[in-house]
């Protein structure tokens, strides 16, 4: 389980040329069909277990210390806890895994096994109370999954809901009904095709403000707040292909899953291609992708989100009750 060491080797990332977070696909099939989402292929076949060991491999050659499992639906893969087996084989287990998924194949079976191979975070996709036009995810059919992971899990569980019209509208009741869950919650900003963001209103924005966030998103809230208002003027530098690499069924690295400018095989991944892509990029004003947002904040502003990083590290050890690393007083702006 990540600990002080953990830490000790994100901050070291800070000055290296190396990478620290990837997004991996095992698959692109999914069991759903939102008409938001860009990252399916129905009936796309699982990714061979012998390759996606050869990719962790290469990920962990590149430096990578967290692992987001993603599809499609990862719940697909009829391997997916040897994979997890696998990446916490490197580091001494130092790895962090996160398990990203909609739930609906959750079992007690899945459960299980993924406490036995130390997964370390699930985070589950629940929208609103009932299906929308756009989003499937619903309460309706996942809570039964969200009471049996606050009964079992042994890992830290987040519920993320994408942020749209028909989903603001819900959220005060849905969090209402979740409220006795010892989980933490976040949103994802909905965003366009290519990556920027899809929504504005002050609605959007004092719903970030009324409900406590998961940690992970206070490393960007301001620029999200402003966003959410039409300023996307805020500076920020995309680490997408340098610190953050998302690595799709294909095995091609890219910027993040939304950008393709850049597209290179993993097997040909070097140092060099990390330290090249370490530049601004043209997409980032009005940027909502959350994951490349949060590595590419707390690695380049690591001053003002080291409280941040600790405070989510802590939740997450949290979960299987294991003594967090010490907090230096390090003050985070909201």
């Amino acid at each position: 389980m990540p600990g002080a060491g953990f830490v000790m080797r994100g901050m070291k990332r800070i000055v290296d040329h190396r990478a620290v977070y990837a997004q991996l696909v095992v698959t692109d099939d999914c069991n759903l069909s939102c008409s938001y989402c860009t990252e399916f292929i129905p009936g796309a076949p699982p990714v061979p277990f012998d390759t996606l060991t050869s990719r962790i491999d290469q990920l962990d050659a590149l430096g990578v210390m967290v692992y987001d499992l993603l599809g499609g639906e990862p719940l697909m893969h009829p391997e997916l806890a040897a994979v997890i087996r696998h990446i916490k084989s490197k580091r001494g287990g130092a790895n962090m895994v996160i398990l990203i998924t909609n739930g609906f194949l959750l079992t007690t079976r899945h459960v299980a096994a993924l406490n036995e191979v130390g997964l370390d975070l699930m985070q589950i996709s629940v929208d609103s109370i009932v299906p929308t036009a756009s989003s499937h995810k619903a309460l309706k059919t996942v809570l039964p999954k969200l009471q049996m992971l606050a009964e079992t899990a042994r890992f830290h569980v987040k519920v993320q809901s994408v942020l749209t019209p028909q989903t603001a509208r819900q959220y005060d009741e849905f969090r209402r009904l979740l409220a006795d869950l010892p989980f933490d919650f976040s949103f994802s900003l909905l965003h366009e095709p290519g990556g920027h963001v899809a929504i504005q209103g002050q609605e959007y924005v004092q719903l970030l403000t009324e409900h406590n966030l998961f940690a992970g998103m206070q490393f960007y809230r301001q620029h999200a707040e402003d966003m959410l208002l039409g300023d996307d003027s805020r500076p920020w530098k995309c680490l997408g292909g340098s610190k953050f690499l998302y690595v799709n069924a294909a095995g091609q690295v890219q910027f993040c899953s939304q950008n393709t400018d850049f597209q290179k095989p993993l097997s040909e991944m070097t140092v060099s291609d990390l330290r090249a892509n370490h530049r601004h990029k043209p997409c980032e004003p009005g940027c909502a992708l959350g994951c490349a947002r949060l590595v590419s904040h707390a690695l380049g502003e690591p001053l003002k989100t080291l409280q941040t990083s600790l405070s989510l590290v802590t939740r997450i050890r949290g979960a299987k009750g294991e003594k967090a690393p010490s907090q230096p007083a390090v003050s985070t702006p909201p």
